[in-house]
C-alpha cells in the first residue's frame, strides 16, 4: 500500500474549485465534427483565387464528409480528423466572356498529413475545350493548390486552438516526478487507436543525456498470409504505399539503412528471416543523440490470419508513449489501410 502522500496521482483530488480530471490523467473527448463542418464551409464558400487575369471562385460546397474529435489522454492532446471534400467553382478571365465550371477534390484532409501534404485536385467539368481553358488549368495545378492548402492549414490550427480549451486543465500544485524503469506495455490495436500531438516545448536530446528505457509492443491480426505481409513491409514499392510516398532511403538487406516519414524515422536492418521476422536498429529523430531502439517485426501464421506483432526494446521512457502510438498508427493501421489486410480499418 502506498504511503501517505505517495498515492497514484491519477486518483488524488487536489484542492481546486472544479476538481475535474485532476492531473489531466483521465481520458476526455470532445466531438469536433459539427464545428469542423461549419468552419470548413465558411473557409471554402466564396473563396477566390486570383492569378493574373484568371479568377476562380468556389461557389458550391458539394460534399464535406468525415469526422473530427479532440482528446486528452494522460495530459497529451490528441486530435483525430479525416475529411473528404468536394467543392464546385466558377473561373472567369478578365477581358473575356468565357466562363469555366469545375470542381476541387480534397480526399485526404486528415491528422496523418500536414496542410502542405493535403492533396488538392482541380478539374474542369464544363467548357473544357474553351479557348482559355489551359490558362485556367495552369492556375488549378499550382496557385489554387497552394491557396487551398493554406485554408486547410487555417482549419487545422483553429481546430487545435478551439478544442484544446478545457481539455488540459491547470493544477494548483506542481508535483515532482520520479523516473523509474518502466514495465513492458502491451497494446492491442483494437483497444488503442489514437495519435499524440507532440509538445513543441519538450526538451531536446543532449550529449551524455541520462535516461531510462522501457519496452512497448503493438499487434494486430491481418487477413493475409505471412508472405503477403512480409512483402508489404520489405519491398520498396509497397513501403511507399503505406508511408504515403515518404521513403527517403530503403535498402532492405542486413546492414542496409532506411529513412521514412521525412527523416523522422531512421535506422538499419540487423536481421531478416523471410516471412517470419525483420529486426532493426530504429530511432525517432527526437531520441537522445545516437540512441537506437531495437524493433522486431514478427509474423506468425495462424491459418486464416497472420498475427503481426511489433516489439520495441530500449525505448526512451519519456518517448515510449509517442513511440507506441506511432508504431500502432503509422505502421499497423497504415499497412492495414493500404492493402486491406484488416477487417477493421481505422
Amino acid at each position: 500500500m502506498a504511503k501517505w502522500g505517495e498515492g497514484d496521482p491519477r486518483w488524488i483530488v487536489e484542492e481546486r474549485a472544479d476538481a475535474t480530471n485532476v492531473n489531466n490523467w483521465h481520458w476526455s473527448e470532445k466531438n469536433a465534427t459539427p464545428w469542423s463542418q461549419n468552419r470548413l464551409k465558411e473557409l471554402l464558400n466564396g473563396f477566390e483565387i486570383e492569378d493574373g487575369a484568371v479568377v476562380i471562385k468556389i461557389d458550391d460546397i458539394k460534399k464535406i464528409e468525415g469526422e473530427a474529435t479532440a482528446n486528452n489522454r494522460k495530459a497529451k492532446l490528441i486530435f483525430l480528423y479525416e475529411w473528404v471534400i468536394e467543392a464546385g467553382f466558377t473561373a472567369r478571365i478578365s477581358g473575356s466572356q468565357e466562363e469555366y465550371k469545375g470542381k476541387f477534390d480534397i480526399p485526404n484532409l486528415s491528422d496523418e498529413n500536414d496542410a502542405s501534404e493535403v492533396d488538392v485536385t482541380g478539374t474542369l467539368t464544363g467548357n473544357q475545350n474553351g479557348p482559355l481553358a489551359n490558362e485556367v488549368r495552369k492556375v488549378l495545378s499550382r496557385k489554387a493548390v497552394e491557396k487551398i492548402q493554406e485554408l486547410m492549414g487555417i482549419y487545422i490550427r483553429e481546430l487545435k486552438e478551439e478544442f484544446s480549451k478545457g481539455l488540459i486543465l491547470p493544477t494548483d500544485k506542481i508535483k515532482p516526478q520520479v523516473v523509474t524503469k518502466g514495465k513492458t506495455t502491451v497494446v492491442d490495436k483494437r483497444q488503442f487507436q489514437n495519435t499524440v500531438v507532440a509538445d513543441k516545448d519538450a526538451s531536446t536530446s543532449k550529449n551524455n543525456e541520462i535516461f531510462t528505457v522501457k519496452d512497448v509492443t503493438v499487434s494486430d491480426n491481418y487477413k493475409a498470409p505471412p508472405e503477403r505481409v512480409f512483402e508489404a513491409i520489405s519491398e520498396h514499392q509497397y513501403v511507399r504505399s503505406w508511408t504515403n510516398n515518404s521513403v527517403s532511403e530503403w535498402d532492405f538487406k542486413v546492414g542496409g539503412k532506411f529513412s521514412l516519414f521525412g527523416g523522422n524515422v531512421t535506422g538499419s536492418f540487423t536481421k531478416i528471416e523471410p516471412n517470419k521476422e525483420v529486426e532493426t536498429k530504429w530511432r525517432l529523430k527526437k531520441y537522445p543523440n545516437d540512441h537506437h531502439a531495437t524493433i522486431k517485426f514478427l509474423l506468425k501464421d495462424n491459418g486464416s490470419e497472420t498475427e503481426f506483432k511489433i516489439e520495441a526494446t530500449e525505448v526512451p521512457t519519456h518517448l515510449a508513449d509517442e513511440t507506441q502510438t506511432g508504431l500502432d498508427r503509422y505502421y499497423l493501421t497504415s499497412i492495414a489501410r493500404a492493402f486491406g489486410f484488416s477487417t477493421r480499418i481505422c
